[in-house]
């Protein structure tokens, strides 16, 4: 524990490092901006002065005469209005939301899990790989690892120290983070008297905690790559292999479903509790009525990603943690 303490205040005190915790308050603060000023409510004079636009223009009767005619066609089946004075009443409102160009929607936070609640895990995620990658990296290039190791020769506790210190910063991170944000939309819903649906609060619950998980392990992502190849920027650089070439190698592999091994749909899988992809044999068909539909889709288990995810993580470090004990420190 004293050791783990000590790295925690060796990366509390590394610019670089703070500049990347500060940088994660920043984005994800710039985002819930960006989202609350997105779906904020139209004023009464915004809407009456859209909607005497809309009426007036050459077609709007026209059209509203359409929907009024054959509503099926304008709405799901679901939603057709039995009444003639409710059809006309939403054609009305229908057409006119279309033609008035008022398409900015209220805020909903079941559509912001999908959305920019998943947005500000993966940044988040982003800025520990980074962090991860300098904490140690700064170590390599100044030549101190040497000099930790004369004070503490057992280099496994050394390794596990750091590794310590980006996860616990990884999962507090996450969690502060995540949990702010979500608590201001939520505020920002009731101050707007906006209905939040059944279930929201433990589906946002549990992208927090497995948003603060990826977070450490992303960071840890950063560290073991880093402690194999001693340098930051080779890390950079292998990591944008990963995402770049390898993403492309994956894609033109002769796999059934190349698209279920691409890395970027593995971590939304786990950040969303699921993901879709698709496939070229098709897993399901239904008669619709006119012939037989079939469908490629599948989806991808939160479950089955974090065994993707972490079956890459355990690989590089065990070559990490076996290369830091055997090779010579400099």
């Amino acid at each position: 524990m004293r050791l783990l303490g000590v790295e925690l205040t060796r990366l509390r005190w590394r610019r670089a490092c703070l500049v990347l915790l500060v940088a994660s308050f920043v984005v994800p603060a710039l985002i819930w901006a960006g989202t609350v000023w997105g779906t904020r409510p139209y004023s009464d004079a915004e809407v009456q002065r859209a909607t005497e636009q809309a009426q007036a223009q050459p077609g709007f009767a026209q059209e509203l005469r359409r929907c009024e005619r054959k509503p099926e066609q304008f709405f799901p089946p679901e939603e057709v209005p039995d009444d003639q004075a409710d059809v006309s009443e939403q054609c009305r409102t229908l057409v006119t939301s279309w033609w008035s160009g008022q398409f900015r929607q209220p805020l909903d936070l079941r559509r912001e899990l999908e959305g920019s609640g998943t947005g500000i895990a993966i940044v988040v995620a982003g800025l520990m790989m980074l962090l991860g990658a300098t904490f140690v990296g700064a170590d390599w290039a100044s030549g101190s690892m040497s000099n930790q190791l004369l004070f503490e020769p057992r280099r496994l506790r050394v390794y596990a120290a750091k590794a310590g210190a980006v996860v616990v910063t990884g999962l507090l991170l996450g969690l502060v983070v995540a949990t702010a944000w979500w608590l201001g939309l939520a505020g920002v819903a009731r101050a707007r008297d906006l209905t939040i649906a059944g279930g929201t609060a433990g589906d946002v619950g549990w992208q927090v905690v497995r948003g603060a998980l990826l977070a450490a392990a992303a960071g840890l992502a950063g560290l073991v790559t880093t402690m194999l190849f001693r340098s930051t920027v080779a890390t950079l650089g292998i990591l944008f292999a990963v995402v770049v070439a390898g993403s492309f190698l994956i894609a033109v592999l002769p796999f059934e479903s190349p698209e279920r091994w691409l890395p970027h749909l593995n971590v939304l899988a786990w950040i969303g509790d699921g993901a879709v992809y698709y496939t070229e044999t098709p897993q399901t068909c239904v008669d619709d009525g006119t012939g037989m539909v079939c469908s490629g889709e599948r989806v991808l288990e939160a479950r089955t990603a974090a065994a993707y995810l972490l079956s890459g993580l355990g690989l590089v470090g065990a070559a990490s943690l076996g290369s830091f004990r055997r090779r010579d420190i400099p």
